[in-house]
């Protein structure tokens, strides 16, 4: 192959792996400080999840402190993948999140809500492989914490 379609590859990798990293970036975010910003804010609404889960087989010893790291995890993921910030660590912590709160919610017996999390962690996945491949309009290319190709 050529180089000029090397490049050309590499191009459309780098900007998959901005759309696919802004969807689970936005996801994250918004997701998270909806939990702040709401009526009984991030503790009431962390309250809220744990109380979900009192009549599952799910140790609350467990389930309490998940529920009350939840919003922090989601607002700094998904700020670390909107800049493109330490972006492949940000995408595999994010997936596994992603799959975690699908777990979850087999548990409670929600499975198109852990469906649509099992999708949004593919997503995840994917945006990991393209990161892997380029991942230059990303503030870790620019501070040169990813070595330039």
């Amino acid at each position: 192959m050529d180089e000029q379609g090397k490049d050309g590859r590499r191009l459309a990798a780098a900007g998959a792996s901005l759309v696919l990293r802004l969807s689970v970036g936005v996801l994250f975010f918004a997701a998270g400080m909806g939990k702040f910003f709401s009526e009984p804010g991030a503790a009431g609404v962390s309250k809220g999840i744990a109380a979900q889960f009192t009549d599952t087989w799910l140790p609350s010893f467990l389930v309490i402190p998940y529920a009350y790291v939840l919003p922090y995890a989601e607002v700094i993921l998904g700020a670390l993948l909107v800049v493109g910030l330490f972006t492949r660590t940000s995408l595999f912590v994010a997936g596994l999140l992603l799959v975690s709160l699908a777990f979850g919610q087999m548990v409670l017996q929600s499975h198109a809500v852990a469906g649509t999390n099992f999708n949004y962690a593919l997503i995840a996945a994917v945006a990991l492989w393209f990161a892997s491949m380029d991942n230059r309009i990303s503030v870790d290319y620019l501070a040169g914490l990813k070595k330039k190709k």
